[in-house]
């Protein structure tokens, strides 16, 4: 195994634990779905700037359905797994796809995951508890949840930029 392959591995392990314990220290109870707010999703977004689209998405798919399994919530861990993956895909497709004189599109790709995440939980909430009404009471703490990831990831990009992890994707910090 050449020596990238081995960093990309350490790399999106090291980011999965990091979403697991930022996903499963901090939570806010949604009380209708049974599901919470965290502050993980700034963990995930920052993976996918700093190792890029396939990792950051791996990391963010495994650190949060582990956070989901160790924290009792071991009925959202497959569409956490799911949703958490497409959001990093989103939001690394974004950025890929932004021409390279747009400032911050990191920024847009984590909007867009976002819009994405929050409209899954919602549907997957509304089928775990059979009722599309009561659910919609939850979107706006999944989407401060959003918000609050953004802030969170700024808040370490403002770190990371002057210490780059070497042969990650930091080109997507410009």
């Amino acid at each position: 195994m050449d020596d990238r392959k081995v960093k990309d591995m350490v790399y999106t392990a090291l980011f999965a634990a990091l979403v697991c314990v930022a996903t499963f220290m901090i939570k806010v109870p949604l009380p209708v779905s049974g599901g919470y707010a965290h502050i993980g999703d700034g963990f995930i977004f920052l993976a996918v700037i700093l190792i890029g689209k396939k990792n950051g998405a791996w990391s963010g798919a495994i650190g949060a359905a582990l956070a989901d399994i160790i924290g009792g919530y071991s009925f959202y861990a497959l569409p956490t797994f799911i949703i958490k993956g497409v959001m990093a895909l989103i939001m690394g497709a974004v950025i890929e796809k932004l021409s390279s004189s747009v400032k911050c599109k990191w920024i847009a790709g984590a909007v867009t995951g976002s819009v994405w995440q929050v409209l899954a939980y919602y549907i997957v909430g509304s089928l775990m508890v059979g009722n599309f009404l009561t659910t919609i009471s939850e979107i706006p703490g999944n989407a401060i949840q959003s918000a609050v990831g953004i802030i969170v990831s700024a808040a370490f990009l403002a770190v990371f930029r002057h210490t780059p992890i070497k042969g990650a994707g930091t080109h997507l910090l410009r």
